[in-house]
């Protein structure tokens, strides 16, 4: 029977005392690679890319062996932390992340050793053998965090261009309300006034006169210590008799507006915007795990898809290049859409206003035409016009873009050539 080799331990940034090594481990060379790291002081992980090179300190399998509080950000980055680092802690540790070491062993070593994050990404969960499932934490901006970006920053992002590529797929985990204003889902839901909007409400017992149907706060009923009918002036003494308590009232404190129904709204801890809930808007967060595809760009070492530039640039770079290629004539028309003053002062009309003038755009142009819509931006790419053939038409794209926008928002106009394709992403002076 083939005896297994030795688990390798290298200690980051100083070794461990060899006599709490387990048996069928032992300490990594300096000039051979580690299975698993073992890290010894606080803030080590710092360390990991400088000692072992970028692929391997995101991939290679992590103990955290310095006894520290829990939450730190070496803590996120291990895989296994343990609060002492004895003998049988560390035998444990190992044991545990014996199977990510078998996974690690049978990649070539230019796959361990890459300089492409994405790849990175995908060795990393493959020898963990787990998809990237967010975490909840209260001080993030989001509410939820991915641990693996602690290991590699911009893991989210990168998982999103994998999964569009077919070698991770994503699944559905939690929905969060964000902030219109600033995106941020750290927010505290508040009832506040319909009449005032102030949030200083308090609910009192109504009062009901049995006898002449009056009813309201019982602050309206109290002289005193005893309870008087401020419609009939009765004093009420006996429960049931002279009156009951058939429910509650809001009462605001700052202009005395009766409620029974409170409006309910958001405070965003970010950026103090105060947002009604019809107003609020939502964001999905997701997991992702590796796809077949994608674990066999992982164990055959093959090179990932080259990565699209999905940016406003990258995608016009790549029109105009496409049209040079071909020694066509190009141009792009630039549209900015000005917000009215006359409309409603809510993030939701101008989303919608947005939102139609979208549509319009696209019916403007013919069916082959790219739209890249950043709102209120929009570029429309159009391939086979020249700069000079569009800034004609300029005059009757106005009015078409126009006609169905009741406020008639302000609408600016540029054109551009491809040789200027860096000016695009200036606000232009000029305005057609």
């Amino acid at each position: 029977m083939r005896r297994q080799a030795p688990i390798r331990l290298s200690g980051v940034p100083g070794r461990l005392n060899e006599t709490v090594l387990p048996d069928g481990a032992c300490f990594a060379n300096p000039n051979e690679s580690p299975d698993i790291v073992l890290l010894t002081e606080t803030n080590a992980a710092a360390l990991l890319a400088r000692r072992l090179g970028r692929g391997p300190a995101a991939i290679l399998p992590i103990i955290d062996a310095t006894c520290g509080g829990r939450g730190t950000r070496d803590h996120r980055r291990a895989d296994v932390m343990i609060d002492r680092a004895g003998q049988r802690e560390i035998d444990e540790a190992v044991e545990m992340l014996r199977p990510a070491v078998r996974r690690l062993r049978s990649l070539p070593r230019d796959v361990i050793e890459t300089e492409d994050r994405r790849l990175m990404l995908l060795v990393r969960l493959f020898v963990r053998d787990r998809a990237m499932t967010p975490r909840s934490e209260v001080g993030a901006r989001e509410t939820f965090v991915y641990d693996d970006e602690v290991a590699i920053p911009g893991a989210a992002a990168l998982a999103v261009e994998l999964a569009s590529q077919g070698l991770m797929e994503r699944k559905f985990f939690d929905k969060t309300n964000v902030c219109p204003h600033c995106a941020s889902a750290r927010m505290t839901v508040r009832e506040y006034c319909s009449s005032c909007g102030g949030a200083n409400i308090v609910e009192e017992p109504i009062v009901h006169h049995l006898k002449c149907a009056c009813q309201g706060p019982e602050r309206d009923f109290r002289r005193g210590g005893e309870l008087v009918c401020p419609k009939c002036l009765q004093q009420l003494k006996n429960f049931s008799v002279d009156y009951d308590r058939p429910g509650s009232i809001g009462v605001c404190q700052s202009c005395s507006h009766l409620s029974t129904e409170h409006k309910v709204g958001f405070l965003c801890l970010d950026c103090d915007s105060r947002i009604d809930a019809r107003h609020i808007d939502s964001k999905t967060i997701y997991s992702y795990g590796l796809t077949a595809a994608g674990r066999a760009c992982v164990t055959s070492g093959a090179p990932l898809p080259q990565a699209d530039d999905l940016s406003i640039g990258g995608r016009v770079r790549a029109f105009a290049r496409r049209h040079a290629a071909r020694e066509q004539p190009c141009s792009i028309l630039f549209v900015r859409l000005h917000r009215p003053p006359e409309l409603p002062d809510s993030a939701d009309a101008w989303r919608q206003t947005c939102a139609f003038f979208d549509q319009i755009m696209r019916e403007c142009f013919t069916p082959e035409t790219e739209i890249i819509a950043a709102a209120p931006v929009w570029l429309s790419l159009l391939g086979c016009d020249l700069k000079s053939e569009v800034e004609r038409h300029l005059p009757d794209i106005r009015q078409r873009l126009e006609r169905h926008l009741t406020l008639a928002p302000k609408i600016e106009l540029a054109v551009f050539s491809p040789d200027e394709i860096p000016g695009i992403l200036v606000r232009p002076r000029r305005v057609a």
